[in-house]
C-alpha cells in the first residue's frame, strides 16, 4: 500500500537492537510517514519480491533443466570426462541439486543475493548436498579462478533469463564465464535462445501507447490529443503482458512471426552485444502497425531435442501436446505450462504504417546488452542501419503508467463521466477538478465553466498544459497546492469533480486521497456545492484462480528435493514486508467466481474522515477450490445509484457463479492470496471477513478466513 521513499538506519541503545525506521507515503493521506522496522526489513523486502517461488512452481522448466542436465552429464561420462558443473545464480540450490543427483563430478554454485545465498546453503545442508556444493556467495564476473574455484567448469547451467531474455545482463554474464571461467569445450545448459517477434494491428493495444480524440455524447470533438503527443515516439521498453489472455479478436496478425536473433550461449566466440536485423515483411491483412508480440525459446541441450517455449498459445509449437493432456473443458488460451516470470512482451512501435494486403514494408531489429527495440519503414523507405533506440518527448508516456493511458482512452468509463458533466455543468459554473491528468476535467471548459485543476506534479500538469493550449480552451488554471485557492473562491465553486485518479496510487482506493483532499478545504465549500463521486464502494469476491496463487503457494518440494526451509524464509519476509492485499490486472489471470460480489465498504466523500468498522460473511455457492479474493471499487459518481452513473474497477459484466469473470483491462484490482488453496462446497463454506477504515491515519484493513458450517 506504501511506497518505499527512503530508508535510514538508526541505532537503538535499548536491548542493543537496530531498528529501521522507513519513510513512506500514504497514497491515501499524501502524507509521509515513518514506520519502525527491525533491522532485517530490506531483507525481508528483497525476499517478499523475488519471486523465486514463481520459478519453482514452473514444473516444466524445472524438469527440462534436470533432464538437460542428466543427458549432458550422462554424456560426458560415456566419452570418458568427467563433469564439472558451475551453477550461476543458484537461487535456492535447485539445479545444483539436480546436477549432483545427475552424477556431476564437482558442482560450483555462485549466488549474489546473499539472503537467498544464505537460504541456498542452508537447504543443501537440508538435502544432504552441502559437502557436494561448493557454495559462492558472490557474483559469477566477481569469482576468481584459483582463489574461488580450483578448475574451469565444462558444464555450465544457469538462469539468468527474464521476459526479455537479455534484460537481467544475460550477454555480459555469458561472455565473462566463457573468458574467465569455463573450458574450451563447455557444453552450456540452455544451449541457444531464439527470439520471434510478430507485427501486429490492435486498436485496443494501442490504446496502452497513444491518446485518442476525446468525444462528447453525440460523438462530436471535445477534445484533441496535440501534434506533440501524437507524433511522439513513446518509450520503447517492454510492456510484458500475458499475451494467451488478450482476446483473439483484439488483434491482427500482419504477418507470421519471424525469428530475429538468436543467442548462442555455449559458443566461445563472445556474444554481440548490440545488432541490427532488418526483414522485408509482406503484409498478409489490412491494418496498422501499431506493435510487436515478442517472445523466445530456449533449446536446453545442444542437439535441440529438449525446448522450451514461452510463445502465447495461438503460436506455441506444443499447443496440441498440451492440449491432449488437459481436461477436454478448459480454454486453448489456459492450458499452457503457466509461469510468470517468462512471460511475453509488447514493444510499441514508434511511427505506425497502414499497410494493405500483399503490401511489403521494412521490419528493423535492434538489441544492445539489455533490451530490445524496434521500428517499420516503407518499402520504398532508403533505410540505414543504426536505428536509434526511441524515447518519449511528449511527457505523456514518461509520467503515465501504460494502465493509466489505456484508462484515459476508455470509452464506456469516459462516457460515464461525460454525461455526468454534460447534465450538470453551466455556462459561468466553477469547477475544482481534483486529481492526475484528468482530461475529462478538461470537458467543463467546452461547457462555459471556469476550471481549477488542482496538479501538484510538474509533469502531468506541463501534460495537461499542453491539451488545454492546442484545443485553445478557455478559463483554465492550474494550482500547485490547495493553499493557493484564496478562501473566497473555494466558496464559490459550483462542483467538485475527480475521476479519481492520482499518480501515488497503487490499490484501486488509494485514489481515496480525493476524501482527504477535500476534507482541507471542505470547511470553506458552500452548502450547495455538489461533489463527484459522491461515495465509493469497496466490492470483494472468494475466487479460484487458475495460476495466479502460484506466487504465494508454498513450493514443498521441487523435482524430488525439500524446499520447506525457503517456504518459511519467504512466508516469513511476506508477513514483514507485504501487505493483505496487492494489485493486480486480473484480466492476465483466469478467475472462476465462486459467490456474488459483496459489498464490504461504502464511503461517501463529504463524510470521508468518518470511521467505519464492518463485518461479515459470504457464503460460497459454487462447489471448487478458493484461492484468493479478488477486490475492487465502484465510483458513485452522483446519488441515483444508476448504474450508467457508476465507474467500476472490476467485473465488465454480470458475475456468473462458477464462471469465468471479464475484467476492466485498463486498472489493477486488488488481491489477496491465500496461503493454501481450500476446498470449499457450495450452502456449507463461507469467507468471514473484516474491514478496518481510518481515514484520518489512512488505514484500511482487510481480514479474509476460509471456514464451514461443518
Amino acid at each position: 500500500m506504501f511506497s518505499i521513499l527512503k530508508v535510514v538506519n538508526i541505532f537503538v541503545l535499548r536491548k542493543r537492537l537496530m531498528a529501521v525506521f522507513t519513510q513512506v507515503r500514504n497514497p491515501m493521506t499524501g502524507q509521509n510517514e515513518w514506520a519502525s522496522n527491525d533491522d532485517e526489513y530490506d531483507y525481508h523486502q528483497e525476499v517478499a519480491n523475488a519471486g523465486f517461488g514463481d520459478m519453482l512452481h514452473d514444473k516444466e522448466r524445472n524438469e527440462k533443466y534436470y533432464l538437460a542436465l542428466r543427458k549432458t552429464i550422462s554424456k560426458l561420462h560415456g566419452q570418458g570426462k568427467e563433469a564439472h558443473v558451475l551453477d550461476i545464480g543458484t537461487g535456492t540450490g535447485i539445479l545444483s541439486m539436480m546436477a549432483v543427483c545427475s552424477g556431476a563430478n564437482s558442482v560450483t554454485a555462485c549466488e549474489a543475493f546473499l539472503p537467498m545465498a544464505n537460504c541456498a546453503e542452508t537447504i543443501l545442508e537440508a538435502n544432504g548436498m552441502k559437502s557436494k556444493v561448493h557454495l559462492i556467495k558472490k557474483r559469477s564476473t566477481d569469482i576468481k579462478m584459483g582463489e574461488d574455484m580450483k578448475r574451469k567448469a565444462n558444464v555450465l547451467v544457469s538462469e539468468v533469463l527474464d521476459t526479455e531474455l537479455i534484460g537481467e545482463g544475460a550477454i555480459g554474464i555469458y561472455n565473462h564465464a566463457h573468458d574467465h571461467l569455463l573450458t574450451d569445450d563447455v557444453i552450456c545448459i540452455p544451449s541457444k535462445a531464439n527470439c520471434y517477434a510478430q507485427v501486429i494491428s490492435s486498436s485496443l493495444a494501442a490504446q496502452w501507447n497513444s491518446l485518442k480524440i476525446l468525444p462528447n455524447l453525440d460523438g462530436d470533438v471535445l477534445l484533441r490529443p496535440p501534434p506533440e503527443i501524437v507524433t511522439c515516439k513513446g518509450e520503447a521498453n517492454l510492456h510484458d503482458v500475458q499475451l494467451s489472455q488478450l482476446p483473439l479478436d483484439a488483434f491482427r496478425p500482419l504477418a507470421p512471426p519471424l525469428e530475429i536473433f538468436q543467442f548462442d550461449f555455449g559458443g566461445k566466440k563472445s556474444r554481440e552485444t548490440k545488432r541490427e536485423r532488418a526483414f522485408e515483411v509482406k503484409s498478409c491483412s489490412v491494418g496498422s502497425t501499431d506493435l510487436v508480440f515478442y517472445w523466445w525459446e530456449i533449446l536446453m541441450d545442444i542437439e535441440g531435442d529438449i525446448k522450451l517455449s514461452c510463445a502465447p498459445f495461438w503460436a506455441h509449437p506444443d499447443l496440441k501436446y498440451h492440449a491432449a493432456n488437459t481436461n477436454s473443458g478448459e480454454k486453448l488460451a489456459n492450458v499452457l505450462p503457466w509461469r510468470d516470470h517468462w512471460m511475453q512482451a509488447i514493444y510499441y512501435l514508434p511511427k505506425p504504417l497502414n499497410v494493405q494486403p500483399g503490401e511489403t514494408f521494412s521490419f528493423i531489429c535492434n538489441h544492445d546488452e539489455y533490451s530490445l527495440w524496434f521500428d517499420v519503414f516503407p518499402q520504398a523507405h532508403n533505410h540505414k542501419t543504426g536505428v536509434k533506440r526511441h524515447e518519449c518527448s511528449c511527457s505523456m508516456h514518461m509520467t503515465y503508467s501504460r494502465t493509466r493511458i489505456g484508462q484515459m482512452n476508455q470509452a464506456v468509463r469516459n462516457k460515464r463521466f461525460i454525461q455526468y458533466l454534460e447534465e450538470r455543468i453551466k455556462n459561468n459554473m466553477k469547477v475544482l477538478v481534483l486529481g492526475d491528468g484528468c482530461l475529462v476535467g478538461l470537458a467543463c471548459s467546452t461547457f462555459g465553466a471556469e476550471v481549477f485543476f488542482h496538479e501538484p506534479h510538474r509533469h502531468s500538469r506541463h501534460f495537461m498544459e499542453k491539451v488545454v493550449k492546442y484545443n485553445q480552451l478557455k478559463g483554465v488554471t492550474f494550482i500547485e497546492k490547495l493553499a493557493e485557492l484564496p478562501e473566497d473562491t473555494i466558496r464559490s465553486i459550483n462542483c467538485v469533480f475527480s475521476e479519481p485518479y492520482f499518480l501515488t496510487s497503487i490499490l484501486p482506493w488509494d485514489n481515496f486521497y480525493f476524501g482527504t483532499l477535500l476534507t482541507q478545504i471542505s470547511k470553506n465549500f458552500s452548502h450547495s456545492v455538489e461533489i463527484s463521486p459522491r461515495a465509493a464502494r469497496i466490492f470483494c469476491m472468494p475466487v479460484e484462480f487458475l495460476n495466479l496463487h502460484k506466487i504465494r503457494t508454498p513450493v514443498k518440494e521441487c523435482e524430488g528435493f525439500d524446499l520447506r526451509l525457503f517456504d518459511a524464509m519467504v512466508e516469513k519476509s511476506m508477513s514483514v514486508a507485504h501487505a493483505k492485499v496487492e494489485a493486480q490486472p486480473l484480466w492476465e489471470y483466469p478467475c472462476i467466481a465462486l459467490a456474488k460480489p459483496q459489498l464490504l465498504l461504502e464511503v461517501v466523500f463529504k463524510e470521508f474522515e468518518k470511521d467505519h468498522d464492518s463485518k461479515g460473511n459470504i457464503p460460497i455457492e459454487f462447489s471448487s477450490r478458493c484461492n484468493g479474493i479478488a477486490l475492487w471499487v465502484d465510483w458513485l459518481l452522483d446519488d441515483t445509484n444508476s448504474p450508467k452513473s457508476t465507474v467500476t474497477s472490476g467485473p465488465l459484466e454480470d458475475v456468473g457463479i462458477g464462471q469465468f469473470v471479464r475484467w476492466d483491462m485498463f486498472v489493477r484490482q486488488g488481491v489477496h492470496l491465500f496461503s493454501q488453496s481450500h476446498n470449499v462446497t457450495s450452502n456449507e463454506s463461507f469467507v468471514e471477513w473484516n474491514v478496518d477504515f481510518k481515514p484520518k491515519q489512512g488505514i484500511l484493513n482487510f481480514h479474509f478466513e476460509v471456514k464451514t458450517n461443518k
